[in-house]
């Protein structure tokens, strides 16, 4: 399968599924051929179902850094200052003598 021929297929069920979405969300106000195969109740699903999944998503996405940062050891002090740090430290003490 070549990239030309797998991006008209993302594009396509992207359109199905946004077709399949929209049906979903407003099948109650869509007729009664709509409405008898989705009920009111499923409908609000459509509402519920992306807020639940995004709050579980930011949760997990706390729950990982918060994992990281109790397991991550902390850094190890250097023994000597690193030479970016004397070059600064050399400008700033000869800036202070003029």
């Amino acid at each position: 399968m070549n990239d030309k021929t797998l991006g008209l297929l993302i594009v396509s069920l992207s359109i199905i599924g946004m077709i399949g979405y929209f049906v979903w969300s407003f099948a109650p106000y869509l007729g009664s051929a709509v409405s008898s195969w989705i009920s009111p109740e499923l409908s609000e699903w459509a509402f519920k179902l992306p807020v639940i999944l995004a709050i579980y998503a930011m949760l997990a996405i706390m729950l990982w850094i918060g994992y990281t940062m109790s397991t991550t050891p902390p850094p190890i002090p250097l023994e000597k200052p690193l030479s970016i740090e004397r070059d600064e430290v050399d400008n700033l003490d000869a800036e202070k003598e003029k």
